[in-house]
């Protein structure tokens, strides 16, 4: 975030010390330079802790889990539903894609509260490349499931009739336009809460001391938008799933 009364970051002595060691590359070394190393590396410590509580968990499977084992296996269940709900039956073979990008996104979005972190997804270069990733997914779905006539008929509405036909010429400039906006709604959408939450809690923690109980509550209630927002992103990108690949007796 930028912002001049942010506190200070436990990543900017380590950009520094790189910076002077001549180690960085140029695009790290520009105006916005700092926050992109702070994004790229908040983004690897999130990846890194995901991907080390993965395998510890999957190492040496039980079927008596253990505490670790049950709580990524319940968690990956409430997400097979979820898809399944929203998707549909199958909605699970997407869980790879959107599973790991609900999970992913909520980690980046708790990392801001953690004292000396930024959330990656408070800025909007993390939240439009995740969100270009999962839009050009859908449409790989979408080309999977139809065929690539068949996704080209969905875009121009599956026209039946001379006069449905007709109104495709319309149709299919509209909803090619209307996938080229998702990648922005949905970066805009997290981009603008997490960023708006944290500004929030930074604007507390200046006020000082007697603002203390505010700011503590505002902890509490960032933890729970970080959760809706991961959600709501993972809802969104299910029902985009859901509309390109439903067939027309759906």
């Amino acid at each position: 975030m930028a912002s001049e009364h942010h506190p200070p970051s436990i990543l900017t002595p380590l950009y520094e010390k790189l910076s002077h060691s001549g180690l960085l590359p140029e695009f790290l070394k520009g105006e916005n330079g700092e926050t992109y190393f702070k994004i790229i590396v908040s983004s690897w410590l999130v990846m890194g802790v995901l991907i080390a509580l993965s395998y510890i968990a999957t190492r040496r499977l039980n079927k008596s889990p253990g505490r670790l084992q049950a709580l990524m296996e319940t968690v990956v269940d409430a997400l097979g539903n979820l898809l399944d709900s929203l998707i549909g039956h199958g909605g699970r073979k997407y869980l790879g894609l959107l599973g790991t990008t609900f999970i992913f996104i909520f980690g980046l979005n708790l990392l801001g509260l953690i004292p000396g972190m930024i959330s990656p997804t408070a800025n909007w270069n993390c939240t439009v490349s995740m969100a270009l990733v999962v839009i050009i997914m859908v449409q790989v779905y979408g080309i999977q499931a139809n065929g690539f006539g068949g996704y080209l008929k969905h875009l121009a509405g599956s026209p039946k009739g001379l006069i449905m036909w007709g109104l495709a010429l319309l149709m299919f400039p509209l909803h090619v336009l209307g996938e080229a906006i998702k990648p922005l709604s949905l970066s805009l959408r997290l981009f603008g809460n997490i960023y708006g939450e944290d500004t929030i809690i930074i604007s507390l923690i200046n006020m000082g001391f007697p603002m203390l109980p505010l700011q503590i509550i505002m902890f509490f209630f960032a933890v729970f938008t970080s959760f809706l927002q991961a959600f709501i992103f993972t809802a969104l990108s299910s029902i985009y799933i859901m509309l390109l690949t439903a067939h027309e007796e759906h």
